[in-house]
């Protein structure tokens, strides 16, 4: 299907049939697209959980656009997260594809769209990652400015590529089969726990951050958007308090989804100097994302990385038993954090890359 069979359509912001029916369209290009790339659709998010994401908060709002075939039915979309608290001058895109679909005409079509709009809106930058399989064979690939890892060409980065994106870097996709890993984790909790001693304590908490806890969370919430490798990304460090934090857990439950955070106490001074989080989809049980893990740059050393993570498993395995997997992407350049998940036992599965445009006047 090319850009002459489809009609470009913007997701309406308010909650109704229309941008249920396109919502729910958006998923099922995710679960085609993913399911081509993985071999199942386990990182394409339902209907509803982008539905609730169209919806404006404080710091957040979000467009969409869908391209649909004669038919109706979706066959691509691209949206754009706009920060609205910081980083205002930042677009967070995301593109998918039906698999069927020539990504050149379509793909341009959404964009030639898009365009407009974030320079409207003051962006400057615009950001997107792309998703692709373990790569096999020997054909062509792409490498990001850091030089480390690479992506596998394809209709996706040809696309990116001829718009003008940078490849500014690569991200390692890992996946944990958590029942194989039990004895592991508990046995990398011990230790990890021992070699941290007694001046670090572990809480471990679900769902809504305790009162108590929001401001430690927050200043490590804000570290972690720029503490991180990050390449020649521009973005600047989030803006983070007690209120956002409690958003941000609402939002994850309005989404359905389900949260654990590990955190590590420093007992001397009483602050929080590390966590993790990990989410469980409620609509498909079976699988959680690892998502933040930060350990602050003044108490590293002391294996604080793999004790939250492993503490987090292991809360995972008992809260949430129906969990089968456990995804998580990390930069290739982070080798410190690659080498704590592999010694929890995750194993590459794929790859994205970090692209880069700075939109013109």
């Amino acid at each position: 299907m090319k850009q002459s069979d489809v009609v470009i359509t913007a997701v309406p912001s308010a909650p109704g049939q229309e941008q249920a029916r396109l919502a729910e369209g958006i998923a099922e290009v995710g679960r085609r697209a993913n399911t081509a790339k993985y071999g199942d659709a386990s990182l394409a998010d339902p209907g509803s959980t982008w539905a609730a994401s169209l919806g404006e908060t404080p710091y957040r709002r979000r467009v969409a656009l869908v391209a649909q075939g004669p038919d109706g039915q979706v066959v691509a979309y691209v949206s754009a997260g706009l920060p609205l608290s910081d980083n205002t001058a930042l677009a967070e895109l995301e593109l998918e594809f039906d698999p069927a679909v020539d990504v050149g005409s379509v793909g341009r079509a959404l964009w030639e769209r898009l365009a407009p709009m974030l320079r409207a809106e003051g962006r400057a930058t615009a950001q997107l990652w792309s998703s692709h399989g373990e790569a096999s064979g020997s054909g062509p690939r792409v490498s990001p400015v850091t030089g480390v890892g690479t992506i596998a060409s394809d209709a996706t980065t040809d696309l990116l590529i001829d718009l003008g994106f940078v490849l500014e870097q690569v991200e390692r996709y890992s996946v944990l089969d958590v029942a194989a890993v039990a004895d592991r984790a508990i046995e990398l909790l011990r230790r990890a726990a021992a070699q941290a001693g007694p001046d670090y304590r572990l809480h471990s908490w679900v769902g809504i951050t305790p009162v108590e806890l929001r401001e430690q969370l927050a200043v490590l919430r804000a570290r972690m958007s720029v503490d991180v490798p990050l390449a020649e990304l521009d973005v600047e460090q989030e803006v983070w308090d007690a209120e956002r934090v409690l958003h941000a857990d609402q939002r994850v439950e309005q989404v359905g989804r389900l949260q654990l955070i590990s955190a590590a106490e420093h007992v001397p001074t009483g602050a929080l100097v590390a966590y993790t989080l990990l989410t469980q989809r409620l609509d498909l049980p079976e699988i959680a994302y690892q998502d933040d893990t930060l350990v602050h740059g003044d108490h590293r050393g002391h294996r604080l990385g793999m004790l939250v993570k492993a503490a987090n498993v292991g809360a995972l395995e008992r809260l949430a038993p129906q969990v089968a997997r456990i995804h998580t992407w990390n930069a290739d350049e982070n080798a410190h954090m690659l080498a704590i998940n592999v010694e929890l036992g995750f194993a590459t599965k794929g790859a994205e890359g970090g692209w880069q445009l700075r939109l013109a006047n």
